[in-house]
């Protein structure tokens, strides 16, 4: 029913281990992997790739925090399985930063959007590092940011044999949303394709006015 954790917070896990084995192959084609600072301090994930078969390329791990709050006993921050990088803004406390710079993390100091960090600007700093593939691993509110920054092409969707219902229980787009279903955003050629017991669906975010969509790192099957 499309909710990403219960309303107490649980969510792991609602897939199965077919489908995380498909997001670690994900990791391993994407240059850089990002989420926001509550999906960190909710789960403390390691955001690296690791393949079944062994190796994997772990991607550059951004997190967007705007107030500069991740911990400094984050995995990210202190397990030098990659390189991390903060982006966040001049409202961060300069005693914060410095911190997380002293602990061997990047700091990226960029404009504040509507929401938080501009991200379109984020995108133009991590292109400029060579970064062109990013994996948004968001929760609701960075991915309705991502959505509302035009910075998504693809997306990855996948549905569990679970309800989880209640009103309170999370959903994967947080924001505002629109109040008009012409303005909601809308996806093309979309495939299905079982994942174990779920179901991954694959899509392309409609090319908006003044970008095209790009098209890479395709399936994500064995090898």
């Amino acid at each position: 029913d499309g909710k990403i954790a219960t309303r107490g917070g649980q969510s792991r896990w609602i897939t199965g281990p077919q489908a995380r084995e498909r997001v670690h192959r994900l990791r391993d084609c994407a240059d850089a992997i990002l989420v926001g600072v509550g999906t960190v301090i909710a789960d403390d994930p390691e955001l690296t790739a690791r393949l079944p078969e062994g190796g994997g390329k772990n991607p550059l791990r951004v997190v967007v925090d705007s107030a500069a709050r991740l911990p400094l006993t984050a995995k990210v921050v202190r397990d030098g399985l990659a390189p991390t990088v903060v982006a966040t803004t001049a409202a961060a406390a300069p005693a914060k930063t410095a911190a997380l710079a002293a602990a061997g993390v990047e700091v990226l100091v960029l404009p504040r959007g509507p929401t938080g960090v501009d991200l379109r600007a984020l995108w133009r700093t991590l292109g400029e590092r060579q970064a062109t593939s990013v994996l948004v691993e968001g929760g609701a509110a960075v991915n309705a940011a991502a959505l509302a920054a035009n910075v998504i092409d693809k997306v990855y969707v996948f549905v569990a044999p679970k309800i989880i219902g209640g009103a309170a229980a999370p959903g994967p787009v947080g924001g505002e949303g629109p109040l008009e279903l012409d303005a909601a955003a809308a996806l093309e050629d979309m495939t299905s394709e079982p994942a174990g017991g779920d179901i991954l669906l694959t899509a392309y975010v409609a090319a908006r006015e003044g970008r095209d969509v790009y098209r890479a790192c395709g399936r994500i099957g064995q090898g």
